[in-house]
C-alpha cells in the first residue's frame, strides 16, 4: 500500500507550472514523505480513523481548465462578492473572482504572484520537517492558492473570501487538488477571512493553511467544510500569534465521506488570545476526526476552545484536542470542551481532550460531555403546537448556537441553521 501512495502522490507528474524558487522546499517535502510511515491506524494520532478507502483510490490531477465555466455561483456569501477569490480544482477562477473593493495597504491574490515580503513566510510553519504526511502531500504538490497580507495597521473592513471548488469532471477515478493559503497580518492589522471547500463528485482536498500574526494583529477566521459527500478532506491549519494578538477561528463542517482537520496554534509572545470553535454535523456513514494542537509557549496567554458534534444514522465523530503548556508559561489560561449530541443508537464518538501542564501558576480545565435529546423537551415543544421535526430542529439549533453565533456574517449563520431543519 505505501508504494501505491508514494507513486500517487510523488511519482505523478505535476499538471502545472510553480516558481522556481519554490523547487528546494518542494523537495525538501517529497523527501520527508519518502522517509515517513504512512499514518494508518496503528499510529495514536490516527488510531480512530480508518484510511484505507482513501489508499484504495486512483487519484488524478485535472489538467486543463475546462471546470472553470462549471463552478457554482449558488451558495455564495453575498457579503463578499467583490471581495473573494475562487478556485476550480485547484486554479483561479478569473470569472467569479473579484477583488475591487479593497483598499491600499490590503494585498489579497494568487500565490503564484505574490510580493517576496508575503511570499518568505511560505512553509516557515507547516515546515516539512514538522509536518504532518498530509501537510508534505500538499507541499511537494501545491501549484498555487491565496496569498493575503494587511500591513502595519491597516483593517480589512470587508471580509475576504476565498473558496476551493472541486469536481473530478468525469475522470476516471478521483480527482485530487492541494489548495494552499498564507496570509500574514503584520503589527496592528486586523482582517476577517473566510476559507470555504465544496464540490461535486467525488475527489480528495488536501489543504495547508498558514497564518502568521504580528503584534497587536486581529484576526477571525470563519472556515467552512461543506465538501461533496464523495469526497476525502483533509486541511493542515498552522498559526503563529504573535504578543498582545488575538485570533478567533470557528470551523463548520457539514461535508465529505472523510474528514480531517489539524489545526497547530502556538503562542509565540505575551498576552495574546485564542478562541478555537467547531461544530460538525455528521450523518449516513461519515467520518470526522479534528485533532488539534494549542501550543503555549509563553506566560500570561489565554486560549479557549469548544468543539461540538452533532451526529446521526452510523455516523463516527472523533476529537482529540491537546493543550500543551511549557515549561515557563505561568499566568497561562486555557479551557477546552467537548460536547456531542448522538442522534441514533449506531452514532459514535471518541473524544479526548488532553491537557499536558509543565508549569506551577496556570488556570486549566477540560471537560467532555455525550448526551441525546431530551425526550421531555421534544414533549413540551410538542404540547406547544410544534411537531416532532421542527421540534427537534429547533433543540438542534440551540445546541449549535453557542457555535454559530460566533459566525460575524447573517448569512453564513442563516445556511447552517437552514441544514438542521
Amino acid at each position: 500500500m505505501a508504494e501505491n501512495v508514494e507513486a500517487l502522490f510523488l511519482q505523478t507528474p505535476m499538471s502545472y507550472s510553480r516558481p522556481a524558487d519554490w523547487e528546494p522546499l518542494r523537495k525538501s517535502a517529497e523527501e520527508k514523505i519518502r522517509t515517513s510511515p504512512l499514518p494508518t491506524s496503528d499510529h495514536e494520532d490516527w488510531k480512530y480513523l480508518d484510511l484505507s478507502p482513501v489508499y484504495s483510490q486512483a487519484f488524478n490531477q485535472i489538467a486543463n481548465d475546462t471546470a472553470l465555466s462549471q463552478a457554482p455561483v449558488d451558495g455564495l456569501v453575498p457579503e463578499t462578492a467583490h471581495s473573494r477569490l475562487l478556485f476550480t480544482n485547484g486554479r483561479l477562477n478569473p470569472n467569479l473572482s473579484d477583488t475591487s473593493a479593497l483598499c491600499g495597504g490590503i494585498y489579497f491574490s494568487r500565490l503564484a504572484e505574490t510580493a517576496p515580503r508575503v511570499i518568505k513566510y511560505l512553509g516557515k510553519l507547516a515546515n516539512p520537517n514538522s509536518s504532518g504526511f498530509f501537510a508534505n502531500i500538499n507541499t511537494a504538490r501545491f501549484g498555487d492558492g491565496a496569498a493575503i497580507c494587511v500591513s502595519s495597521g491597516q483593517s480589512s473592513e470587508i471580509p475576504l473570501h476565498v473558496v476551493f471548488h472541486s469536481s473530478n469532471m468525469g475522470t476516471d477515478g478521483q480527482s485530487i487538488t492541494f489548495p494552499r493559503i498564507l496570509v500574514v497580518l503584520e503589527p496592528g492589522a486586523q482582517a476577517h477571512l473566510i476559507e470555504e471547500y465544496c464540490g461535486s463528485g467525488n475527489y480528495l482536498t488536501n489543504s495547508v493553511v498558514e497564518i502568521v500574526l504580528g503584534e497587536g494583529a486581529n484576526l477571525r477566521h470563519d472556515r467552512i467544510q461543506r465538501e461533496s459527500p464523495g469526497a476525502f478532506h483533509f486541511c493542515t491549519l498552522c498559526a503563529d500569534i504573535a504578543r498582545s494578538a488575538s485570533y478567533s477561528s470557528t470551523t463548520i463542517s457539514a461535508g465529505a465521506a472523510i474528514y480531517r482537520h489539524d489545526p497547530k496554534i502556538k503562542f509565540v509572545g505575551e498576552h495574546a488570545e485564542l478562541e478555537l470553535n467547531g461544530l460538525t454535523l455528521i450523518n449516513a456513514a461519515q467520518t470526522a476526526d479534528t485533532h488539534s494542537l494549542i501550543d503555549h509557549t509563553v506566560s500570561n496567554c489565554s486560549s479557549r476552545q469548544l468543539q461540538k458534534y452533532i451526529i446521526g444514522d452510523s455516523a463516527h465523530g472523533i476529537f482529540n484536542g491537546q493543550v500543551l503548556v511549557r515549561p515557563g508559561a505561568q499566568q497561562t489560561s486555557a479551557s477546552q470542551s467537548s460536547r456531542n449530541l448522538l442522534l441514533t443508537e449506531n452514532a459514535k464518538i471518541d473524544t479526548k481532550p488532553q491537557l499536558e501542564i509543565y508549569a506551577d501558576d496556570v488556570k486549566c480545565g477540560h471537560g467532555a460531555a455525550v448526551g441525546q435529546l431530551d425526550s421531555d423537551e421534544l414533549f413540551y415543544l410538542q404540547s406547544r403546537g410544534l411537531d416532532l421535526n421542527s421540534a427537534r430542529s429547533l433543540l438542534l439549533a440551540g445546541f449549535a448556537a453557542d457555535v454559530l453565533n460566533h459566525m460575524a456574517l447573517p448569512s453564513l449563520r442563516r445556511n447552517f441553521v437552514s441544514i438542521l431543519d
